[in-house]
């Protein structure tokens, strides 16, 4: 699945997120396919996998990064540069949040977003 460019984000929790101008990355959720060999042409086959849905958001350290390291149940609204919006429900964060230059890098997971528009 290729990964949208980010405009802006809305936290449940936090309010909207202040991001630095190359905001960050969005995934939506998606399966991954695996073919499974068979004798026959007939049969050959796949299994899914579910793959959940990834927001990377790299912010400006206006905020505290520790604020970041307890969410396990935040909703996320992301808003894409093509004009899509997707809500992230039931969303947590994935790792430490290291702090840059000037700025707090961010990963957010979710077992399904949902499409909007």
């Amino acid at each position: 699945m290729k990964l949208q460019k980010v405009k802006r984000v809305v936290s449940a929790s936090m309010g909207e997120l202040p991001l630095k101008a190359k905001g960050g990355t969005f995934r939506p959720s998606s399966y991954t396919r695996e073919t499974q060999n068979a004798e026959t042409h007939e049969n050959i086959g796949f299994t899914e996998t579910p793959e959940p849905a990834e927001l990377k958001v790299n912010l400006q350290a206006t905020m505290d990064a520790e604020s970041f390291a307890g969410i396990t149940n935040d909703t996320l609204t992301v808003f894409i540069d093509n004009g899509k919006t997707h809500v992230m429900p039931n969303s947590w964060t994935t790792d430490p949040v290291p702090l840059g230059d000037g700025e707090i890098q961010v990963t957010y997971h979710c077992g399904k977003s949902q499409q909007l528009n």
